[in-house]
């Protein structure tokens, strides 16, 4: 089985913290149902430094956390981005992670 990147590229913006609490507990739900899919548990990221040939910055990255699951394709891991309840409030990302060396 293939690994997939999902990338969270936005904070979701809730109305109330009543809307973000549900949110979250839709969310730790969803992840709970992934069982074994989840290769690496979501990880949200706080900030960064971007390191590049031209020294280092504190340039916006527009990554907000990310998880690794596994799934038989990229359409199959697509649907688990599309059933979690992070996108319908920002975008996210799928990747297919490629395996180097052996």
């Amino acid at each position: 089985m293939a690994q997939f990147l999902l990338t969270y590229l936005e904070q979701p913006q809730m109305s109330s913290p009543e809307d973000g609490k549900a949110h979250m507990g839709k969310w730790m739900d969803w992840l709970a149902g992934l069982g074994e899919a989840v290769v690496y548990p979501a990880s949200p990221v706080k900030r960064s430094k971007v390191v590049g040939p031209d020294g280092l910055s504190d340039e916006p990255v527009a990554i907000t956390g990310f998880l690794i699951v596994e799934a038989e394709d990229m359409e199959a891991a697509v649907k688990i981005a599309q059933a979690d309840p992070f996108s319908d409030h920002a975008k996210m990302a799928v990747s297919e992670l490629m395996v180097m060396g052996g």
